[in-house]
Formats: C-alpha cells, structure tokens, sequence
C-alpha cells in the first residue's frame, strides 16, 4: 500500500470499481449513503484507525471496539481522543468474546481480524446473533491459503515473475520465493491464517452475501515485498510501467479458468433471509 499505484488499485478493487480514494470511505459515504447507525461492533480493532474514521465520518452514534492487545487498545485510545471521537475500547479475545443477548447491533465489523480467528463458527454464530435482522457485517479480510502457505502452481507463477527482475529491482532479501515451513509459522506466529481459507465459505454459510469484491493479491502480496520498492515508487514512468503491468497480469491471470484466486476480498453481508420472517 506504501506505492501509490498498488494503493489505488487495491482501493478500486475493494469498492468494485466505485473509486480508487479509500474503501471505507466508500462505503460510509456511497455505499451506505450517509446513514448514522445506533451500534457498531469491531472485531479485532487493533490500533482503532479504521474505528476513528467511522466515528469521524458519523457511521455510528455507539462504536464498541475490541481487541486481545492492550498496548494496541492504549494508542486506539489515544488517537482517537486527539481526533476527538468517543469509542468504547476494550480488551478481549475474538476467540473467546462473548456478546449479551440483550444487545444488538446495526453493523458490526472486521477488517484483518477473522484471519486470526481459529474459532470461526463461533464467532461467526456470535456475530449472527448480535448483529440486528437488518444490520451489516463488513469484512476486509485476507483469504489465501492457511498460514500463507501456497500452493505450488502459485508459487511457480510468483517465481517465474519474480525472474525477471534484474538484481537492481530486487530487495536482496531472498533468490527465490518460498512458502514458510509449518514450524516457522507457528514460531513467528501461530494465529496467522490459521484457518484463512475457510473464511469466505463460512461467512457465505451464516449469511447472505449483499457485496463480494475481490482484491487480488495472489501475485503481488508476496512478490512486492521482494523488490525495490523505493526504485518502484519514484514516480518515474519506467517505475510505474512495471507496476501496472504486474497488476495487469495479476488481474489476468485472476480472470482464467483455473487461475489465481484472490487472497483478499471485501465482503457486506446480511442476515439470512430466512431469519428475518
């Protein structure tokens, strides 16, 4: 995201070609037209930038937003307080949380939390519970393989890519590109992607899908890393040829049979019809 290029087009490809300004923006202001809601959830708020945004923007009188890490939680209640926004931080486990049956929300969110959730079918059920007959569950989620572990056909097309860069565009961090061992991802971190994969199905199982928008990354979320990205992001227009031929073959190689999935996507979902009756 720090290349303004890959940014606008991961922002164009969230809002499903509404806008390469910022997605949640787009949503707040486009997408769900202004609205001002009761209660909004956060799952797994981190540092609260995505939480003082929609308080800025007005999204929800109410924001409760929870995360495991309390030195996360201290900075989200600092800033949010210099941006001048009341929200309702607190420390809890998305493995763990519970929600009392008397409070409902109009929207509840996600964004870069469900990836480390083991236990999806209950917190997905909470959520379901929660969340009112006619609310929103936005999720920004990456959906790869679990623990970023690739399948080969992926990650022969990230190699053969990657090949064709001189040494002068590479980061010098590694020859060739190679998916972590299941030790060392669970000694870097044992909650990452864990169960990653089974995200869409499951949120596809407990709700209705209003908005699925794919945001690619198959390609370049491993690949970027390993190159130059200050020589590829000095705006000189050899630079960003090369950007936007990746993104193209990235789009590409998403639209074949058989192709590259997509490892992030933006999802709004709605209770089931069913339980609306």
């Amino acid at each position: 995201m720090s290349n303004p290029i890959i940014e606008k087009t991961i922002n164009h490809r969230l809002s499903g070609g509404n806008t390469q300004g910022y997605w949640l923006t787009w949503l707040v202001k486009k997408y769900l037209k202004n609205r001002r809601f009761d209660r909004l959830l956060s799952i797994g708020c981190g540092v609260g930038n995505h939480e003082i945004l929609m308080a800025k923007l007005g999204l929800a009188t109410q924001i409760d937003a929870f995360d495991f890490s309390e030195t996360s939680l201290e900075i989200a209640r600092q800033d949010a307080a210099a941006a001048g926004v009341e929200i309702n931080f607190y420390q809890d486990d998305f493995n763990l949380f519970a929600i009392d049956d008397n409070k409902k929300y109009d929207v509840v969110f996600c964004s870069g939390s469900l990836h480390h959730v083991k236990e999806l079918e209950r917190c997905l059920s909470i959520v379901q519970k929660c969340l009112k007959p006619d609310g929103y569950f936005i999720v920004n989620e990456y959906i790869g393989d679990c623990y970023n572990i690739y399948n080969q056909a992926q990650e022969d097309v990230i190699n053969r890519i990657y090949k064709c860069f001189p040494d002068t565009l590479r980061s010098g961090t590694t020859e060739k590109f190679s998916s972590p061992s299941i030790e060392k991802v669970l000694a870097r971190d044992p909650s990452e992607a864990v169960r990653s994969k089974l995200i869409l199905p499951f949120l596809e199982f407990y709700f209705d899908v209003e908005v699925l928008n794919l945001a690619g990354g198959g390609l370049l979320h491993e690949l970027y890393p390993f190159l130059d990205h200050d020589r590829l992001s000095d705006g000189e227009p050899k630079s960003e040829t090369i950007i936007k031929l990746l993104l193209e073959i990235e789009t590409i190689l998403m639209e074949q049979p058989g192709g590259l999935s997509s490892d992030f996507c933006l999802c709004i979902l709605r209770q089931k019809k069913k339980q609306w009756k």
